[in-house]
């Protein structure tokens, strides 16, 4: 089985690592109390399973999918075609609710609240309980039995926004299930390809570098389902065992809460926003450790106006500490 040839613009994907999703402990986080509105949500909206991904995924099937998937010259935009092992195919919401055994739309209209358009800062501020008035939310700001919520979407479905901050379609997510609206994350998970096929192929924008090849586990079961690999018993995989534990969560909950506020890009510079160096928000790259000794300097006989030594690292070595810690995500504790 050869790898499929990647189609003109997506000839950047073998440079991007896989994206790492979480797999939460769910056995030990139902024990607690406080959780305990969060997992009738989960439920209620059909995505417990989602919390425990499988612990493998096809390295080269995801592969084959991101550099052959493309929404060019396709008459419905809301599909993305690729091909794998020489054979066209089509993804789409519908495809993803099938393979995840989610319903498409409610069997019932009348256990959902009827559909509103509200405008993003009119769901902040109902997110926030009224204390909130800015056109993005922060996740303190949510309600207590949206944080576990949060942290699956955030993480596994739509790995592309601030640390921090809920806007655009991950909020409008986050609304209508605290709400009591329908949501399918079928929508969101096809939101989140069709955003990558767009910044990544078709626009090439460098703020977009730094995005992973997405959530590879949950994309592998969708293709399976599609009939992809074509002899999965012959097909390598990539397993992914690490736990995501209760005290995981605990002080990933901890490190939020205490973690300031960054600033918007608007308060960021024009030069600096269009930098290349620049790490837009939304990309999940995790703050590098890394233990160095001081430089040495020559005495002086003058005082040092510094409080601490500073260190200059080159920009190229800047990038490659980036694009390793992107591999190294599940590993991270501010991730993990």
């Amino acid at each position: 089985m050869l790898t499929q040839p990647p189609i003109e613009g997506n000839l950047d994907c073998r440079a991007r690592p896989f994206h790492s999703e979480l797999c939460f402990d769910t056995a030990t986080f139902k024990l607690r109390p406080e959780l305990a509105n969060s997992f009738h949500l989960l439920r209620r909206y059909r995505m417990e399973h989602l919390l425990s991904p499988r612990d493998f995924f096809y390295p080269r099937v995801a592969m084959d999918f991101y550099q052959s998937m493309t929404t060019n010259q396709v008459r419905d935009p809301t599909l993305i075609h690729f091909t794998i092992d020489g054979r066209h195919g089509i993804l789409g919401a519908r495809h993803i609710a099938e393979a995840l055994h989610i319903p498409y739309e409610p069997s019932h209209f009348k256990d959902y609240r009827v559909r509103t358009s509200p405008s993003q800062l009119e769901m902040v501020h109902i997110l926030s309980r009224g204390a909130s008035t800015n056109p993005h939310l922060l996740r303190r700001e949510l309600p207590s039995s949206m944080f576990l919520i949060d942290a699956l979407l955030r993480h596994n479905i739509y790995p592309l926004q601030h640390w921090t901050q809920r806007r655009g379609v991950l909020l409008e997510a986050l609304f209508r299930i605290s709400e009591g609206y329908f949501f399918g994350p079928h929508h969101l998970i096809m939101a989140a390809l069709l955003y990558f096929e767009e910044k990544v192929h078709k626009k090439k924008l460098q703020r977009a570098d730094a995005i992973p090849l997405l959530f590879p586990r949950l994309l592998c079961q969708i293709l399976e389902h599609l009939g992809y690999p074509s002899y999965p018993q012959l097909e390598r995989k990539r397993i992914c065992r690490e736990v995501f534990t209760l005290n995981k969560w605990t002080n990933m909950t901890a490190s939020r809460a205490e973690q300031p506020e960054l600033p918007q890009l608007a308060e960021i510079p024009a030069a600096r926003r269009a930098s290349p160096d620049h790490i837009p928000e939304g990309i999940p790259i995790a703050s590098p450790t890394i233990s160095r000794a001081p430089p040495i300097t020559p005495a002086s006989s003058e005082p040092s106006t510094s409080v601490e030594p500073r260190m200059v690292i080159p920009i190229s070595e800047y990038r490659d500490l980036c694009r390793t810690l992107q591999t190294l995500t599940a590993s991270q504790s501010s991730l993990a």
